[in-house]
């Protein structure tokens, strides 16, 4: 099957906001403390069929982690459960790099420097072992404290930023 990209990265109109929520909800695809609405918004992929419908949605959100003090996208994604080993991931996730990075360029100050994800998939874990992933350009950097993988990417050609300081509000515990 074939799919699109389409990047709506601050571009969800209230629409695809809807088409979203509706998305996830029938896939049950969000813990139940999650407020759906204001995750749509962090869309940065709408993935469709050849129908035009929903298939998958990536999101992101900027984070400052405490191992790393450098502004990064936290990055998630959903695929339809009919979806799934349609080989959606690497495209989704390449789509995404792109949008992300493209952004950034856009911009007088980057507000990351790439993108950093928490693998939930047991499958993922398990099989793709490597420390570096050369498909996605992902990298190895430790264990969250949910004993998940975490990797990062970082954009092309960007530079560290001033480290945020230890004591900051803005950081985050993985």
């Amino acid at each position: 099957m074939k799919f699109t990209y389409e990047v709506v990265w601050n571009k969800v109109s209230a629409e695809l906001s809807q088409e979203i929520v509706a998305f996830w909800l029938a896939e049950n695809a969000l813990p139940g403390e999650e407020n759906p609405l204001n995750r749509s918004k962090q869309a940065i992929i709408a993935m469709r069929d050849e129908q035009g419908v929903l298939a998958g949605v990536s999101t992101g959100i900027v984070m400052v982690v405490k191992r790393l003090r450098q502004p990064m996208y936290y990055y998630r994604t959903f695929c339809a459960q009919r979806f799934r080993n349609n080989n959606t991931s690497i495209p989704m996730m390449r789509a995404s790099q792109e949008a992300l990075r493209e952004y950034n360029l856009g911009l007088e100050k980057p507000e990351a420097i790439g993108i950093l994800i928490e693998v939930e998939s047991e499958l993922l874990s398990t099989h793709y072992t490597e420390a570096f992933w050369a498909p996605t350009s992902f990298s190895f950097i430790g264990y969250s404290s949910l004993d998940l993988i975490l990797r990062a990417y970082y954009f092309p050609g960007f530079v560290l930023m001033k480290p945020v300081p230890l004591n900051s509000p803005i950081i985050k515990t993985l």
